[in-house]
């Protein structure tokens, strides 16, 4: 995703005070933004099971079987 033109609102002191974006660019950025958001989480749910994994290997955590965790379903 590029970076889309942007038009600032600014004060009496020129200091910007807010962006304005056509309603394409607002939404796309709303979409990539919602994606890398799901993407993040999914990252950190990954990265939690696998810190588990060499917990269990460590055999300073216990595991479930599959067989458990069927039958917790």
């Amino acid at each position: 995703m590029t970076i889309p033109p942007t038009h600032y609102v600014v004060d009496k002191q020129g200091q910007k005070m807010f962006v304005q974006l056509t309603v394409q660019d607002w939404e796309n950025f709303v979409g990539e933004f919602k994606r890398m958001e799901s993407m993040l989480f999914l990252k950190n749910k990954l990265k939690n099971a696998f810190t588990e994994v060499r917990q269990i290997q460590k055999g300073l955590k216990t595991g479930t079987t599959l067989n458990d965790f069927l039958n917790e379903l």
